[in-house]
């Protein structure tokens, strides 16, 4: 995945706003800005740049809440943060792999107890970093910001600015440019991910007890 640092995302920013330096303020309302709308733009598609394929291990739970022969604990986990879908093998290598029904409760991930797997593979996204302007007062600052992220960033940092400062019609103009670049992001990505799919095997159930298989894109 290519990347952006922060203090490139910040000397830019500074550009566009016309001045040298930005006061200590105006770089915290930067990070504060930055931190937000990544975290917005984040769960805003399923984008294949933050895509990754996490192993897991079923087990049985067994909580006030929750008694299933077949999950995992997902909540809080350091390696993933939304789930698309979940497999018995991992379907980027294996053509075979079988897409499992699934359903979320109580921070864990189920599947039916009829599956005779030990592991599955959850397809799902990266988990993004609490703060990318960590230590920016002392020039540092995360250099792992995806990069199709940043001219909507930049966007978003300039409608927060105009916003904050009363510019209500700049800052609107800077909103849509923002959401125009989203929306040229997802359009490229559908583009790629249309001639590079993956088929795999799945089972659509109307219920855990009831499976046909179909052939779907991943």
């Amino acid at each position: 995945m290519r990347t952006v640092s922060y203090q490139n995302l910040l000397a830019k920013f500074t550009a566009l706003r016309g001045v040298d330096e930005l006061l200590d303020q105006e770089k915290s309302d930067f990070s504060n800005s930055l931190n937000h709308r990544i975290k917005q733009i984040w769960i805003k598609s399923r984008w294949p740049d933050l895509t990754v394929v996490v192993e897991k291990t079923l087990r049985v739970i067994d909580t006030d809440s929750l008694k299933v022969e077949n999950g995992v604990r997902i909540d809080n986990i350091d390696d993933l943060f939304e789930v698309y879908s979940v497999f018995e093998k991992n379907p980027y290598e294996d053509h075979t792999a079988v897409r499992l029904p699934f359903y979320l409760l109580d921070g864990h991930l189920v599947v039916s107890q009829s599956i005779k797997a030990d592991k599955i593979f959850i397809v799902g996204s990266k988990v993004p970093h609490d703060d990318y302007g960590n230590g920016y007062f002392s020039g540092q600052g995360r250099d792992d910001i995806p990069a199709f992220m940043e001219w909507a960033l930049l966007a978003y940092a300039m409608h927060d600015f105009y916003l904050a400062d009363g510019q209500s019609d700049k800052a609107l103009v800077q909103l849509q440019k923002a959401e125009e670049h989203i929306l040229e992001a997802i359009e490229r990505f559908e583009r790629l991910e249309s001639q590079n799919r993956v088929t795999v095997n799945v089972y659509p159930p109307s219920n855990f007890g009831s499976y046909l298989l179909a052939q779907r894109n991943l």
